[in-house]
This record gives C-alpha cells, sequence and structure tokens, in this order.
C-alpha cells in the first residue's frame, strides 16, 4: 500500500493542540496549590483569633470571679469582727490579730487581711490610743488562679462604740440613668449616708432598701436584683433592674427615718 506524506498543517496543529492541554494542565495544578495555600492560611488565621478570644474570655471570667469571691471575703471578715455573738473585734488590732478568722473560699483562691487604720475622730490613720474601740479600716487581699490578686478595704467597729456624729441625711452621690427593660440600669445609683456638714458617716453600717418611688414610671412595675456594698458611709449598688419602659422613674433609698429621692430618668 502507498503511504502518502502526512500533511504539514496536521502535524502542526497537533502539535499546537498537545502544548496548549499541557498548558492549561500546568495552570491548574498551580491554581489547585495556590488555592489550598490561601485556605491553609485563612484556617491558621480562624485559628489563632479563636485561641485568643477564648483565652480573653478565660481571663475575663477569672478577673469576674476575683471580683465576686474578694466581695464574699470582706462580708466573711466584717461578719466575724463585729456581726457573731462573740466578735473578734480587739483595740489596736494589727494584721496579725484578725489571722484567726475563717474564710469560706472557692478552690484555688486564697485570702489575707493586710492592713488595719484607726479612726482618730476624722479620719483613719496609722496611730492608734491604747484601748481605743474606735472603727477600724481594714484592708483584705485575695489571690486567685494563676495568681491574679486584688484588695478591698472595709470598715468595721466594735459594737459598744458610739460616734458623736449622726447620720442627718442621704444623698444620691451617683444617679441612677436608665437602659433598656429587663437589663440592669446603664448607671447603678449611689447613695452616701451624710452628717449635718455633709461630710459621709464612715462609722454607718446600716443597710439601705431602694425602691422605685410610688407613681412614677409606668403602673406596675418593679425593680429588681439590686446588690450593695457599703464602704465608709458610701453604698454602691449593682445589678439594679427595672422590668417595664417608662418616663419619669426615680427610685427612693430609705435607712430608718431618712429618705431620699433620685433625679428621674427613662426605661425603653
Amino acid at each position: 500500500m502507498t503511504r502518502f506524506p502526512e500533511p504539514s498543517y496536521l502535524k502542526y496543529a497537533c502539535s499546537k493542540t498537545d502544548e496548549s492541554n499541557s498548558s492549561e494542565a500546568g495552570d491548574t495544578l498551580i491554581e489547585v496549590l495556590m488555592t489550598l495555600v490561601v485556605a491553609s492560611l485563612c484556617v491558621v488565621a480562624f485559628l489563632v483569633a479563636f485561641t485568643t478570644s477564648i483565652s480573653a474570655s478565660a481571663e475575663h471570667r477569672k478577673l469576674v470571679s476575683l471580683d465576686t469571691v474578694l466581695r464574699s471575703v470582706s462580708e466573711q471578715a466584717l461578719s466575724q469582727i463585729q456581726q457573731q455573738p462573740n466578735p473578734l473585734f480587739a483595740s489596736c488590732a494589727t494584721p496579725a490579730t484578725y489571722s484567726g478568722i475563717g474564710f469560706n473560699l472557692p478552690a484555688g483562691y486564697t485570702s489575707t487581711i493586710t492592713s488595719v487604720e484607726y479612726w482618730n475622730g476624722a479620719s483613719f490613720g496609722p496611730t492608734c490610743t491604747t484601748g481605743s474601740i474606735a472603727p477600724q479600716l481594714i484592708g483584705v487581699s485575695v489571690s486567685g488562679p494563676l495568681g491574679i490578686s486584688s484588695s478591698i478595704s472595709f470598715a468595721a467597729n466594735d459594737l459598744s462604740y458610739s460616734s458623736s456624729t449622726v447620720e442627718a441625711k442621704l444623698v444620691f452621690t451617683t444617679q441612677p440613668v436608665g437602659g433598656a427593660n429587663g437589663t440592669p440600669l446603664t448607671t447603678q445609683p449611689v447613695v452616701t449616708i451624710e452628717d449635718a456638714s455633709g461630710n459621709p458617716v464612715i462609722t454607718n453600717v446600716s443597710t439601705i432598701s431602694l425602691a422605685i418611688t410610688s407613681g412614677t414610671g409606668t403602673s406596675g412595675a418593679s425593680l429588681t436584683g439590686c446588690a450593695q456594698s457599703e464602704s465608709q458611709g458610701v453604698i454602691t449598688f449593682s445589678g439594679c433592674t427595672i422590668n417595664d419602659a417608662g418616663t419619669g422613674y426615680t427610685l427612693t433609698a430609705t435607712d430608718g427615718s431618712l429618705t431620699q429621692i433620685s433625679s428621674p430618668f427613662t426605661v425603653s
């Protein structure tokens, strides 16, 4: 059989087709590899961000827990020093004097009485007159997991101590500011017990009640969640929440015969 030469144009076409397919295959492989690299970098970035978020959240929880434990410790110490049937209050006490105070602490936490100062009639200081049963300013420190620590001070006194200072009035030293109904007020109130001269009565350890002033805001609304801590006559509230929207709300603070009404605010 006679074989005819293959046309040159056909050789050229086949050659170009092979080169084109090879080029396209190479481009596709590179694109796939680049896509995998980019995807890997995205995954790594996501994991790093997620890990950082978890770490920050855990740190926040530790700080919040420490603050809760710290307040609990101060209340436990105050109870044992001045409120139990056989109080531990001692004249001219030092931190070592109160080292026997027992604390109920979560696992991983420790607490220490760090300082004691003495009331001299005008302020707390380092000097104590022998036999004095004047109020004391006691500092306590709490250490938590990973060595995180914080401290707080509170005033305590012998129950037989009589002060010439007389409580004269209540003052909202921080006025409440409303927020969304069902959530804590944007600004929580602070109430100070003052004498006739406008000075905080730092020896006062009474509890103040807080309520929505009758006839203000929305009828039937309630104030809940209010917790309070007192230091030297200053009562700081937290968690106060009103459950219904309304305008013109005011709060009434009451301590025995003393009352005070806050500035009006709105709950949305």
